[in-house]
C-alpha cells in the first residue's frame, strides 16, 4: 500500500488512495477548545469546504460534535448548521464559531479577576453526581460549585449570552482537570494504579481562560461565516428552511460499538447542569449505535435488512452474540434515515462527506464505508470518490475488551446527491 504524505488534501484525490497528514496544525482559532473525544481533524472538512462550495454557501454537519466542520466553515466564510443531540456539543459549537467583539474580550478579562473573590452570600452549584466524592477532593467540589454559581451570575449581571457561554465552555474545560479521573483515556475513570494530583480549580480556570483568549486574539480573519447549532436528532432533521439550500454536508458519525459519549462527557455535562446522573440513561437511549436495546427487539432473531453484504455479517456476529447483532443492524438503520435526511437538504449535485471507520465486532470484520455506499446508493447518491487517512492522534484510548477491535484508519466516502 502505497501512503501519500500531505501537509493538506489535494483537490483531486486518487480512488481508494491512502493518506497520511503530516501537519500537526490542528488547534488553531478555536479548533483547541476542550479537549473532545473522535474528533476529527480539520484537513478534512477544510479540503471539502474549498473543493465543494463558494463563500456564503451552506454547510451542513448532522453530528456536530465538538464542531470542527462549523469552524472551518465559518473561517471559509461559508455559513454553516450543525446538529447534535448533546447540549453541551452545542455549547461547544456556539462558542468556536461566535466572533467576540474587543468590547467583549475586554470584559471577559475584567470579570475572570472577580470570579475567586470571596462571597458568603453565593451557594455553591451541585452537580447531579450520586458519588461525586469519588471523582473529585472536596475543596474542588466546593470551589467548583462556587465558580459554577458565580458565572450564572456574570450572566444575570451582563446579559451577554456569548461571554456567558466562553465563561462555561472554559469552565467545562477544566473539570477533568481538578478531578481524580484519568487525564488520557476520553471515558472518566479514577486508576488506582496512576495516582493522580487534581489541579486547583483557580489555577487551572486562569491557565484555560487564558489559552481560549491569547487563541480567539491572535487569529485574525476578516469576512468570517456565520454558524447554527440546533439541538436535534441526526436522523430527523427538522430544519424545514433549509430543504435543498445547502451545498455540501460534512460529517464524523459515532462508530458502531465504539465510543459512548454520554458517559465520555458525564463528568462535565453534570457540572454544567445539563444532565447528572439521574437522566444519564436517556441520554445513552439517544446516542446513534447505543448499547441501551430492549431485551424484546432482538430475543426471536435479527431480521434480515435486504443488503446481502450487511445480512452476512449479522448472520456471523448473530451466532456469537445476537444482542451485538442487533445493535449493528440498527446503526445502520440509523445511518441510512441520516443519509435520506440529508438528501433533502442537500441541493442537486450536492455533496455529502463521511468520515467513518470500519470496525470489528466479536471477530468479525465490518467495512462500515462500504455498506453504507450502498445504502446511500439507494437513497438518491452516487459515489464521487472513497480514500483512507491515518489516524494519528484521535484522543481514543479505551480498554474495550476486543469488542470493538482498533481503528487504524479513517476512510472518507465521497457521494453525491444525483437527479432523480
Amino acid at each position: 500500500m502505497t501512503i501519500l504524505q500531505v501537509n493538506e488534501i489535494p483537490e483531486d484525490v486518487n480512488f481508494n488512495s491512502t493518506i497520511e497528514i503530516i501537519s500537526n496544525n490542528v488547534n488553531y482559532f478555536t479548533h483547541g477548545f476542550f479537549k473532545y473525544p473522535c474528533k476529527f481533524i480539520p484537513q478534512i472538512p477544510r479540503w471539502a469546504i474549498l473543493k465543494y462550495t463558494k463563500p456564503k454557501d451552506w454547510v451542513l454537519d448532522p453530528f456536530a460534535g465538538s464542531g470542527t466542520t462549523l469552524v472551518e466553515a465559518v473561517l471559509n466564510n461559508r455559513n454553516a448548521v450543525g446538529i447534535d443531540f448533546d447540549k453541551f456539543s452545542q455549547l461547544l459549537c456556539e462558542v468556536k464559531t461566535t466572533h467576540l467583539f474587543l468590547e467583549q474580550i475586554e470584559l471577559l478579562k475584567k470579570i475572570k479577576n472577580t470570579l475567586f473573590l470571596n462571597d458568603e452570600h453565593i451557594q455553591p452549584f451541585k452537580p447531579d453526581l450520586h458519588n461525586v466524592a469519588h471523582w473529585f477532593p472536596p475543596q474542588n467540589i466546593l470551589d467548583l460549585g462556587l465558580l459554577r454559581s458565580k458565572i450564572e451570575r456574570v450572566y444575570q449581571e451582563t446579559n451577554d449570552r456569548d461571554i456567558y457561554k466562553f465563561l462555561l465552555v472554559c469552565f467545562a474545560s477544566i473539570i477533568r482537570k481538578c478531578s481524580w479521573a484519568d487525564d488520557v483515556s476520553p471515558k472518566p475513570y479514577v486508576s488506582r494504579r496512576i495516582k493522580k494530583e487534581p489541579s486547583s480549580v483557580k489555577e487551572a480556570f486562569l491557565r484555560i481562560f487564558e489559552t481560549y483568549i491569547k487563541r480567539i486574539e491572535e487569529y485574525k480573519v476578516e469576512n468570517l461565516g456565520r454558524a447554527i447549532t440546533i439541538l436535534g436528532d441526526a436522523r430527523q432533521i427538522d430544519i424545514q428552511d433549509y430543504i435543498s439550500k445547502v451545498s455540501l454536508a460534512v460529517t464524523s458519525p459515532p462508530y458502531i460499538n465504539a465510543f459512548d459519549y454520554v458517559r465520555s462527557l458525564r463528568l462535565e455535562n453534570a457540572w454544567l447542569g445539563f444532565y447528572g446522573d439521574s437522566k444519564i440513561i436517556e441520554m445513552k437511549k439517544k446516542q446513534v449505535g447505543t448499547e441501551i436495546i430492549p431485551h424484546q427487539l432482538y430475543a426471536e432473531g435479527v431480521e434480515k435488512t435486504g443488503n446481502k453484504r450487511l445480512d452476512d455479517i449479522l448472520t456471523k456476529i448473530e451466532k456469537k452474540d445476537i444482542k451485538r447483532a442487533y445493535i449493528v443492524k440498527k446503526f445502520f438503520e440509523d445511518m441510512g434515515k441520516n443519509i435520506e435526511e440529508v438528501n433533502k437538504l442537500l441541493k442537486l449535485g450536492g455533496h455529502y462527506i463521511i468520515v467513518i471507520g470500519d470496525s470489528k465486532i466479536r471477530g468479525v470484520h465490518i467495512p462500515t464505508h462500504e455498506i453504507l455506499i450502498d445504502i446511500a446508493k439507494e437513497r438518491g447518491f452516487e459515489l464521487s470518490n472513497v480514500f483512507s487517512y491515518i489516524i494519528k492522534n484521535r484522543y481514543l484510548r479505551i480498554p474495550r475488551s476486543g469488542r470493538g477491535g482498533l481503528i487504524k484508519k479513517d476512510q472518507v466516502v465521497d457521494i453525491v446527491k444525483r437527479e432523480d
